[in-house]
């Protein structure tokens, strides 16, 4: 699943990997985030509202490295098993 991806670099780069390249809702939720990051921030700190974007652009770097995603669907599937409880052997 890797991909080349563009480079981020500004807000608007993200938005655009985000529709994208990034999971499936990850850009209106991003969007919400971000403006509620930025309404609750005073005048002059924005930092809330950078973190945000940090976050997000690193799932689209998570969404679209291979072996990220190869990782987390093992442990799904691992996680699954541990849920389903010892298979009845009779």
């Amino acid at each position: 699943m890797s991909r080349a991806l563009p480079e981020i670099r500004t807000v608007d780069d993200l938005r655009s990997a985000l529709s994208r390249y990034g999971f499936p809702g990850d850009r209106e939720r991003f969007e919400a985030e971000l403006a509620a990051a930025v309404g609750a921030s005073l005048a002059n700190d924005f930092g809330s509202a950078a973190a945000v974007v940090r976050a997000y652009r690193h799932r689209v770097l998570i969404r679209n490295s291979s072996e990220i995603m190869t990782a987390l669907e093992d442990a799904v599937a691992e996680a699954a098993v541990h849920e389903r409880g010892p298979a009845d052997v009779s």
